[in-house]
């Protein structure tokens, strides 16, 4: 029995909606490019898989006071639509649709969105995202003999904090197949470069290998610090620190992924209220082919246009 008791889930603000909207307008895009290709007859198997699909909804408090009251602020809880209600109103719809959550509660509330859409094809995934992705790429239909290769699928990976392996974006970039919406956690990866380079501990050095899938961040983020005429500056001299900002680990993760990929797109950076870039939004594909990779490059640039100023 799958519980009836609604489950919030929390999360962003007026950022989280860009993100959102980017993802969905693409998904459009996507559907319809499809939708005859490689034939009317016969067009590909589309999939759509959210790997951190939450609850499908999510809950935001609104301002209720008017404009200029003296009243003190009362605020209303309001639902919007998250990734994965927003996949299934996509039109032309994906054939198939796979929402993985690890969360108990969030799982829970999936079903039911499952169960809102009984003549659609969903699947509801409890799992760590990064080995469920795994066996739904190796395992019918991706692998079937007499169906492999009509099969094309858009990844959405926005994970909590650090949590995508660097191992399963190889995975899916070998796919060959799957376009992916990588929303690299550009703030957690700065918090975890310490600017004294001795408090890197073996935490932080594990967990910056992982998103980078490299040891190498450490000579591009860190150089020795000069001898300083500076009396009040009692940095030591020697001890390399932090030549890192946003923008260059942006730019450096951007040239990571183009490691395994054969397509990274320009970021669409996301902002907090604050004016933190907290994230950088990435589309990312394997595709071999050129025809295909043009037809990516027109559907993002469209996204990166409308959403990459709007922080």
């Amino acid at each position: 029995m799958v519980a009836s008791r609604r489950v919030e889930h929390r999360f962003g603000g007026s950022w989280t909606e860009i993100k959102l909207n980017a993802v969905a307008d693409y998904l459009g895009f996507y559907t319809t490019a499809l939708k005859a290709a490689p034939s009317a007859a016969d067009p590909f198997e589309t999939w759509y898989v959210d790997a951190f699909a939450g609850t499908g909804d999510r809950t935001v408090e609104v301002a209720e006071s008017e404009l200029f009251s003296q009243e003190p602020r009362t605020f209303d809880r309001a639902r919007l639509e998250g990734s994965a209600r927003r996949a299934i109103a996509v039109d032309p719809p994906f054939r198939h649709l796979v929402f993985i959550e690890k969360n108990v509660a969030r799982f829970a509330a999936l079903e039911n969105l499952k169960a809102e859409f009984p003549g659609r094809d969903i699947q509801c995934v409890a799992g760590d995202a990064n080995d469920e992705l795994r066996k739904i790429f190796t395992e019918a239909p991706w692998q079937q003999r007499d169906r492999r290769g009509l099969q094309r699928a858009v990844v959405f990976l926005d994970p909590y904090g650090m949590s995508v392996r660097w191992e399963t974006l190889r995975f899916l970039a070998d796919t060959k197949r799957a376009d992916v919406w990588y929303l690299f956690p550009l703030h957690a990866a700065l918090r975890q470069l310490s600017h004294d380079h001795r408090a890197l501990d073996e935490g932080k050095r594990g967990a910056l290998d992982e998103i980078f899938g490299t040891s190498d961040w450490e000579q591009h983020f860190y150089e020795a610090r000069p001898p300083s005429a500076d009396l009040f500056d009692f940095a030591e001299a020697g001890v390399p620190s932090r030549n890192a900002d946003a923008n260059k680990v942006e730019r450096y993760a951007a040239s990571r992924l183009a490691t395994i990929f054969k397509f990274v797109s320009e970021p669409i950076p996301i902002l907090t209220r604050r004016r933190l870039r907290q994230f950088a939004l990435f589309l990312l594909s394997g595709n071999p082919s050129e025809t295909a990779i043009r037809l990516i490059k027109k559907g993002v640039a469209a996204q990166v246009k409308k959403y990459g100023g709007q922080q």
